[in-house]
C-alpha cells in the first residue's frame, strides 16, 4: 500500500514575533480507535463486496501544527487492513513517502508501528513487526521511502499499521485518499489549522461524505524567547528577557471529513487514469496572514506560471540559444508554402534527435547537446522545434500538458501536475499542435498519449489555454468483394485502410514486427478466412491513409447446399459491447473522435435468392454525439452491404452511459444478423 503525497515543498518563513520556541497546546487528541476484536480476525469475506481480496476496516488520519523555530505540520495516521484471500497479501507492504531538499527543510517518519493478528488454536495472537524491517529507499534527489512489511500474514490475518511524520513543508497539508481499489469501511481524515493559513480544498470523486464539518477553535502557543537582544539600546527589546516566555492563543478550525462503506475503484474501459476518479480530498496553501503583517498570497495565477518557466534556465532561456541550427533552419526557409514549410522543419526536427522515452517539462542539459548527441527527452525535442519554427518567422510558443497517465489538467497553477511539453505554432487562423517525438505521427496529429482536455500555453505575455481534441478522426475503411459459390464458400478481394491515430498504430504494429513477418503472420493467422497474397501500400507515406490489400477464401466443401446462411458482417463485426455495467460513474473517454466505414458486395450463386435479409437502421446518439447507419441492397445477384458507424466526440459524461451502451447494444445485435439465401424451385 503506498502512502501516496503530491504536493509542493515549501516551508514557510516564521511568525514575525516567534523568536526561538514554541510550544502548542489545545490541539485535538492523536488519532486512537478501538482494539482489534477476535471478530475481525474471525471474518472470512466481507458482506458487501464478496470478491473482495482485503478490505480496509479503519483509516484515520490526522495534520496538526506546532512550531519549533519555524512551523511545522505534523500528520499522524493508523490504518488498519483485513486480509480475505491469498490476492490480498500485498496490503500488507507499505510505502511511505517523505521529502528533504538540502538548506530548505526536511520531513522526517517516526514511530512507524506495525502488527499482524492472527486465529491460532482458537486463540487471537498478535505479532508485531521488528524495527530492523522498516528500511529506506532514495528515489529521486529529494524524494526518499520508507518500506516496511509486516510479518506472519496470511489468509484471515488483520494488519494494523501507525507512523508520524513531521514536516517543515507547509505549502499544501497531507493530501488524503478515501477510496483504493479494496473497499473502504470507515476512512476518517481531521486537520486542525490555526488563522494564520488559509488552504483551498480540492476535493475529488464520486462517493459522497458521511461527515463533513469544520468547527471553530483554539490553539494556545507557548512562546520561549532568545536572541531578542537590541545591539544600539543594549538590552531586551519589548520588556522581554532572554528564556522568558508568553502563551499566545490562535483562532483555529477544526476540520473532520469521513466516508463510510466506500467501494474499491475498479479501472474500466475507455478513462484517462484511475487516479482522476478516486475519492480524495487535496489541499493548497492560498493566504498566509500573520499578525502585524501584511497578508501574503502563495497560491500563484497562470500569468506568473507562464513567466517563471520563460525565464527558467532549462526552459524558456533555451529557447533564445539557437544559433547552433541557423544553416538548417536557412535552408529550409526556401520552401515557398508556409505549411509545407512548417512541416519541413517538424520533419527535421523528428529526423534529427531520437526520443529517449522520457516525459518531463525541462531539457536533460541544453538544446545544443541534444542536437549534437541526437538523442534527448520529450522537452529536448519540442522546444528545439519551438525554437527552430521561430528562427523560421512562425509565431510559436511551447505548450505544458499532463499527459492521460498522469492525470487531469489542474485546476489552479501548480507546475508540478504538469509533466510533458508540446509545440504550438499560430498559421494564420489555425492553431497547430506538434509533438515530434513520434517519428510516425504526421503534422495535424499528436499521439494519443497527449490527448487529456487541454494544455498551457507558455507565453511571455502571460499564455493561454488551447484544446487538445484533434478536429481529424481515427478512421478505418474496409471494401470488400466476394463471389458466394453453392456450397457457400466465399472468396474475392479486400483492401482496408487506416488514416489518422489507427492508421499511426497500423504503421508501429508493421515496423515494429518488420513488413515480411507482419505479413506472413496475417496470412498464417487463418480465422473464418484464408488471407493470401496481401500487400501493404503507403506504409511511409504518413499524410495518407495505410492500406491492405489480400484475397480471401472460406474453408468448405463442394456440395450445394439448398439454405446458405451468410454474415453479411463476417470480415468487420461488432462482437461485443465494450459498455457491459449497468452504470457508470466516470466519464467514458475515447480520447479522439473515430469512424469505422465496411463496404461488402456479394454475388450470390445462379439458381437462389434472398429468403430473409436483415433491416437497415439508422441510429443517433443524443447531441450529435455519434451515428450508425446500416445498409443492404439486392440488386439482382448482387447483395450491397454498408455499416457506418461513427463516435463524433471524445467524451461522454455518466448521464450520457445510458444512451452509449445501448447503441453499442443495438450495433452489436444488428451485425450478428444474417442472410438468409435459398435455392430457388
Amino acid at each position: 500500500m503506498r502512502i501516496s503525497t503530491s504536493y509542493r515543498a515549501w516551508p514557510l518563513m516564521a511568525l514575525a514575533f516567534f523568536y526561538f520556541q514554541t510550544v502548542a497546546r489545545g490541539q485535538e487528541a492523536p488519532v486512537k480507535f478501538g482494539k482489534v476484536t477476535e471478530e475481525e480476525v474471525k471474518m472470512t469475506v466481507y458482506d458487501k463486496d464478496t470478491s473482495a481480496v482485503a478490505v480496509v476496516l479503519a483509516d484515520y488520519g490526522r495534520s496538526y501544527f506546532n512550531y519549533v523555530q519555524d512551523f511545522q505540520v505534523n500528520f499522524e495516521r493508523v490504518t488498519r487492513i483485513k486480509i480475505l484471500k491469498k490476492g490480498g497479501y500485498d496490503w500488507a507492504n507499505f510505502v511511505v513517502p517523505y521529502y528533504q531538499k538540502v538548506n530548505s527543510g526536511k520531513e522526517v517518519v517516526s514511530s512507524i508501528k506495525g502488527v499482524t493478528y492472527n486465529m491460532e488454536n482458537g486463540k487471537m495472537v498478535k505479532v508485531k513487526m521488528d524495527d530492523k524491517a522498516i528500511f529506506d529507499e532514495k528515489e529521486t534527489a529529494n524524494w526518499s521511502n520508507k518500506k516496511f512489511t509486516l510479518p506472519a500474514v496470511k489468509e484471515g490475518s488483520v494488519i494494523e499499521i501507525t507512523y508520524t511524520i513531521a514536516s517543515d513543508f507547509l505549502f499544501n497539508l497531507r493530501d488524503w485518499r478515501f477510496q483504493y481499489p479494496i473497499p473502504v469501511v470507515h476512512s476518517e481524515y481531521r486537520a486542525a489549522i490555526p488563522e494564520y493559513f488559509e488552504y483551498k480544498q480540492m476535493p475529488q470523486g464520486y462517493e459522497s461524505f458521511a461527515v463533513k464539518e469544520a468547527v471553530p477553535s483554539t490553539m494556545n502557543f507557548t512562546v520561549r524567547w532568545s536572541a531578542s537582544f537590541d545591539l544600539d539600546s543594549k538590552s531586551y527589546t519589548n520588556g522581554r528577557t532572554s528564556g522568558g516566555a508568553e502563551n499566545i492563543t490562535a483562532r483555529s478550525v477544526n476540520h473532520r471529513w469521513v466516508m463510510k462503506d466506500v467501494p474499491a475503484i475498479t479501472p474500466e474501459a475507455h478513462i484517462t487514469t484511475i487516479q482522476d476518479y478516486l475519492s480524495k480530498i487535496e489541499f493548497e496553501l492560498e493566504w498566509v496572514r500573520y499578525p502585524n503583517s501584511i497578508p501574503k498570497r502563495f497560491a500563484g495565477n497562470w500569468s506568473t506560471l507562464s513567466e517563471e518557466l520563460m525565464r527558467d534556465e532549462s526552459f524558456g532561456l533555451q529557447l533564445n540559444r539557437t544559433g547552433f541550427f541557423k544553416n538548417e533552419v536557412a535552408a529550409l526557409q526556401t520552401i515557398p508554402d508556409t505549411l509545407a514549410r512548417l512541416n519541413a522543419i517538424y520533419e527535421f526536427v523528428k529526423k534529427s534527435v531520437k526520443w529517449n522515452g522520457q516525459g518531463g517539462k525541462y531539457v536533460t542539459n541544453s538544446l545544443r547537446k541534444a542536437f549534437d548527441t541526437k538523442t534527448g527527452n520529450v522537452a529536448d525535442i519540442n522546444l528545439m522545434l519551438v525554437a527552430m519554427l521561430r528562427d523560421a518567422g512562425f509565431e510559436a510558443h511551447p505548450v505544458i500538458i499532463s499527459t492521460r497517465d498522469n492525470g487531469r489538467v489542474p485546476y489552479t497553477p501548480v507546475l508540478s501536475r504538469f509533466n510533458y511539453v508540446i509545440a504550438y505554432a499560430q498559421v494564420g487562423n489555425r492553431r497547430i499542435l506538434m509533438d515530434a517525438t513520434d517519428p510516425l505521427v504526421p503534422l495535424g496529429l499528436l499521439p494519443k498519449h497527449c490527448l487529456n482536455d487541454k494544455g498551457w500555453i507558455v507565453d511571455q505575455k502571460g499564455g493561454d489555454w488551447v484544446s487538445l481534441n484533434m478536429n481529424d478522426k481515427a478512421t478505418e475503411l474496409v471494401n470488400a468483394d466476394l463471389q458466394v459459390s453453392a456450397s457457400g464458400v466465399l472468396s474475392g478481394k479486400v483492401s482496408q485502410s487506416s488514416s489518422g491515430l489507427w492508421g499511426v498504430n497500423m504503421r508501429r504494429n508493421v515496423l515494429d514486427a518488420g513488413e515480411q513477418k507482419y505479413l506472413e503472420k496475417l496470412v498464417n493467422s487463418q480465422n473464418q478466412m484464408e488471407r493470401k497474397k496481401p500487400v501493404l501500400q503507403n506504409l511511409k507515406e504518413l499524410h495518407k491513409p495505410i492500406s491492405l490489400e489480400y484475397e480471401v477464401a472460406s474453408a468448405g466443401d463442394a456440395q450445394a447446399k439448398d439454405i446458405i446462411y451468410l454474415n453479411p458482417m463476417l470480415l468487420k463485426a461488432q462482437q461485443d459491447n465494450p459498455f457491459k455495467h449497468a452504470g457508470r460513474k466516470y466519464p467514458v473517454d475515447f480520447a479522439h473522435a473515430m469512424e469505422e466505414v465496411y463496404l461488402c458486395n456479394f454475388t450470390i450463386p445462379e439458381g437462389y435468392a434472398v429468403e430473409e435479409m436483415p433491416k437497415g437502421m439508422i441510429l443517433t446518439l443524443p447531441e450529435n454525439g455519434g451515428k450508425f447507419t446500416y445498409m443492404l441492397q439486392v440488386n439482382g445477384n448482387k447483395i450491397q452491404v454498408m455499416s457506418k458507424l461513427t463516435i463524433s466526440k471524445p467524451v461522454f459524461y455518466a448521464e450520457e452511459y445510458e444512451f452509449l451502451k445501448q447503441f453499442y447494444t443495438q450495433v452489436v445485435a444488428k451485425h450478428a444478423e444474417q442472410i438468409v439465401l435459398k435455392k430457388k424451385g
